[in-house]
């Protein structure tokens, strides 16, 4: 039986980045020890491009556009299919990867949308406004009942495992007591629906939030409103990052004594 005595930094790692478009969360994913596979349904992989200090050589990834008019395979069948693989692999020990990425989970979410509207509207079925087929109450549970199920595929994974996420800003009354005040921004949450974003936030040891200034300079944070960390010597505050190697940066700082 495992002892927690033996977990260090290095130990698995399970991690949420999460951050506007172009903050630089593929580039701190891909500096994770390789190799490295990206489930990459953003389609935003070129980003690491700028990043000399990365070893593209040991950085696989795997396209899943969303599923357009004209039929072939189904997202979700399709990364079904390619996780139950790299599971099988797993259990023969043969698994080639050390960190797996998927990018971004705002991305896989409306993929599943996508695949399931064609599902439930076929034969007439479904709301339409128009000609568009409008998503419904069964929509969303497909696309939240494959995410929880690709949550459970990761979660099985004996690797470093990576999710990131887009975020927006979150919206409540300026004085919660006062039925007719104004609506402000009170924080930040998710770009996906609340009740997915709350559940699959308690899956991760790590949620780090990235940011990029107006003077192009990229920031993390290891705690805060929504960031947070099990490793203790992470500092507060943003961190500047720019042009650093993100794990090298984060486990060094992680082992200071």
């Amino acid at each position: 039986m495992p002892s927690a005595t033996n977990l260090t930094p290095e130990s698995r790692f399970m991690g949420l980045f999460i951050g506007p478009s172009g903050c630089g969360k593929t580039v701190a994913e891909c500096s994770f020890p390789g190799p490295i596979k990206v489930l990459d349904f953003d389609g935003r992989i070129r980003g690491i491009l700028g990043a000399a200090w990365l070893d593209k050589a040991l950085i696989e990834y795997e396209a899943y556009p969303p599923r357009l008019a004209g039929g072939g395979v189904p997202v979700y069948q399709k990364i079904n299919d390619d996780l139950e693989f790299l599971l099988s692999m797993v259990s023969q020990g043969k698994c080639p990867y050390k960190t797996i990425v998927l990018d971004s989970l705002t991305s896989q979410t409306f993929a599943m949308l996508c695949d399931a509207v064609p599902l439930t509207h076929a034969e007439n079925k479904g709301k339409k406004l128009g000609t568009l087929n409008m998503a419904g109450p069964e929509d969303y549970g497909f696309e939240a009942t494959a995410t929880y199920n690709l949550m459970a595929f990761l979660r099985s994974l004996p690797l470093n495992v990576i999710v990131s996420a887009h975020i927006i800003d979150r919206y409540g009354k300026a004085d919660p007591k006062d039925p007719f005040s104004e609506r402000v921004v009170v924080g930040e949450k998710l770009s996906i629906r609340d009740k997915i974003g709350e559940n699959v936030m308690i899956y991760f040891d790590h949620v780090f939030r990235f940011d990029k200034n107006a003077r192009e300079q990229y920031t993390v944070e290891f705690k805060g409103a929504l960031a947070r960390t099990s490793f203790e010597k992470l500092p507060s505050g943003p961190q500047n990052i720019t042009g650093k190697d993100f794990y090298k940066y984060m486990i060094n700082l992680a082992n200071t004594k």
